[in-house]
Order: structure tokens, then sequence, then C-alpha cells
């Protein structure tokens, strides 16, 4: 069966563009890969919600964003942290004022900019998103400790690939905001 061209580029595991034969095996593969990475998707949503509902009644899911944004990316101004966030300041600035008062995140002016202040997580938050990640590691590290070694290289591989594809793909074909940024707030 002959498949369509598509506006979709395939790349191979080093970002580079991959050949396309158009077979009914390369279409197979790409619809077991596609389907098994929905299976795992399904999978992973569960983790996250197990481990936030485990703080659910300490944290807002958008406290919680917040709070992974400066954990990954460090200090930032308010207008970043919104743009990271693809809020408005006034939202952004709302939730800020709540870690702020639990003490998560602390607002520090600026050493080289006076009219500046700047977010950066407090001992407690930085503890808060290690000890949230270490709990999702544990939950994903047991199901890939049953896994037999080679499948766990090949694991590693395949997932290497799909994320050197993401950072490949041009920033209309991504997932996130139109500059490009994929779920900008979970990097």
């Amino acid at each position: 069966m002959a498949t369509g061209s598509t506006s979709r580029s395939r790349v191979d595991r080093r970002g580079a563009p991959a050949a396309d034969s158009g077979s009914e095996a390369v279409d197979e593969v790409q619809n077991r890969a596609t389907e098994a990475l929905t299976a795992v998707s399904r999978t992973m949503t569960a983790i996250v919600a197990r481990t936030l509902s485990e703080v659910a009644q300490d944290i807002s899911v958008p406290q919680l964003r917040v709070l992974v944004v400066l954990g990954a990316h460090g200090p930032m101004n308010l207008s970043t942290l919104a743009q990271h966030l693809c809020l408005n300041a006034s939202n952004a600035s709302r939730t800020c004022d709540q870690l702020v008062a639990d003490g998560r995140i602390s607002r520090q002016g600026d050493d080289t900019d006076r009219r500046t202040v700047v977010l950066r997580l407090t001992d407690d938050g930085t503890r808060f998103v290690a000890g949230l990640m270490a709990a999702r590691r544990r939950l994903i590290g047991d199901v890939v400790a049953r896994m037999a070694t080679d499948d766990q290289r090949m694991l590693a591989q395949g997932l290497e690939a799909f994320s050197s594809a993401l950072g490949a793909a041009p920033p209309e074909q991504t997932v996130g905001p139109p500059d490009g940024r994929i779920l900008p707030w979970l990097l």
C-alpha cells in the first residue's frame, strides 16, 4: 500500500533527515512506535498524577509549574517566568504571591538592575521540587529495573532518538507555543 507524501520529515537519531522509503514495513514500524509511546504517555501521566496527589493539599498545579521552571532554569524575573509558563504577568504574579507566603520562593532585588525583582527557589522550594522529582524517578526506575539490560539499552537509545527528533522539529511542528518551545515549563 503506497502512502501519500506528508509535510513531516523523519530524522535519524542524530537529527539528520532519514531516508523515507514509504514502504508498508516502515509505516508499520512507525505505527507500532506511535502506539507504544501513546501507551507510555498514559503511564507517565499516571505517575505524574500519583506524585501530584501525594502533595495536592500542599500546592496547586500552577504553583508547581512555577517551582519546576525556577528549578530547571534558575532565578528569573516575573516577565521571563510568565513567558516560560505562557501566562500573563498578573496571573504569574498571583501564583508567586502564594509561593512567597508559603516560603517556597523568594523575591529579591537584582544586583545589576534595581528596577528588577528576581524570583528564586528557597531551600524549602528546592527540597519540595527535588522530593517530587525523586518520587517520579523511583516509580519510573522500578519499571525500568524489571526490564532486561538489553531492553533498557534499547529504550534509552529510542528515547534519546525521540528527544533528538523533537529538538530538530521546526517551530511550526512542535506541540508547544509558536516560538518552538515544547511545553517549556516541563523542561
